[in-house]
């Protein structure tokens, strides 16, 4: 998907439109296609706005946010606590290797790996 128009060429658009000039020739003008012009016209009549909606990027979470907290509320006072049986205790709606990663990745932010570093000898 391309990027949204910026609003400055959405505000020569929209002035050209209203002084008359045909859709054809004001998409040849400013190199976009008639049906954008369209669209904008349309979402001025419409909201009296020229900014762009807002993008609908990535997928939606499937934990909420309160979700997540007792999470890691349940995790901190039952550590012993499986995937499984925090899946049931909390009716959550994913498997247990997605959960598994949201330990992980989100409620443990920065957790470094473990490695061995190398000693220096001094002779």
């Amino acid at each position: 998907m391309p990027a949204p128009l910026s609003n400055d060429l959405r505000e020569r658009i929209m002035r050209a439109y209203n002084s008359g000039k045909p859709v054809k020739e004001i998409a040849a003008q400013f190199y976009v296609g008639q049906d954008s012009i369209y669209k904008l016209v349309k979402r001025v009549s419409e909201t009296g706005s020229i900014n762009p909606l807002p993008l609908n990027n990535g997928r939606k979470p499937k934990l909420s946010t309160e979700q997540m907290m007792k999470i890691q509320q349940l995790v901190y006072a039952q550590p012993d606590i499986t995937l499984a049986g925090l899946i049931d205790e909390l009716q959550l709606p994913i498997t247990a290797s997605a959960l598994s990663k949201i330990i992980r990745f989100k409620l443990v932010p920065g957790r470094k790996s473990i490695r061995r570093t190398k000693t220096v000898r001094t002779s």
